[in-house]
């Protein structure tokens, strides 16, 4: 896994496990593309949580699963949409902004023990790139 220590906009990419480099993806589903630098700055986009809600999969943006950044995989999160009065939130087959009928695998209602955490991904720039890291 990858070590986020958070700055506004901004992180310091750490390897968890020590290693120099942190494994980059174009997407959470390719392999590696290539290194990012432990130490290095990267511009934070968004956190995405890879999750499961029944037999369904997708991706939820972690302000909207307020226990994630504590948990691991196969742990049961809380959903609970960072918007006020919104009473379920949007799971996406793809980690983007799109809230397009194509992108949108479900809605999931706010409670407890909702769904089963797969993976953390953080959506992040680096050098003008967008990077996908654990």
């Amino acid at each position: 896994g990858t070590l986020i220590m958070a700055v506004p906009a901004l992180a310091l990419l750490k390897n968890a496990d020590g290693y120099e480099d942190v494994a980059a993806r174009v997407k959470p589903s390719a392999e590696a593309a290539w290194d990012i630098p432990s130490g290095s700055l990267v511009e934070l986009v968004e956190e995405w949580v890879e999750c499961e809600f029944g037999k369904l999969g997708g991706f939820i943006k972690g302000k909207n699963l307020p226990s994630a950044g504590s948990s691991s995989p196969g742990d049961l999160l809380e959903v609970r949409d960072s918007y006020a009065g919104n009473t379920e939130t949007c799971m996406r087959r793809h980690c983007e902004q799109d809230a397009s009928k194509g992108n949108v695998v479900c809605f999931v209602p706010n409670g407890a023990k909702a769904v089963k955490l797969v993976e953390r991904w953080v959506e992040c720039r680096w050098r003008g790139h967008k990077n996908f890291v654990k």
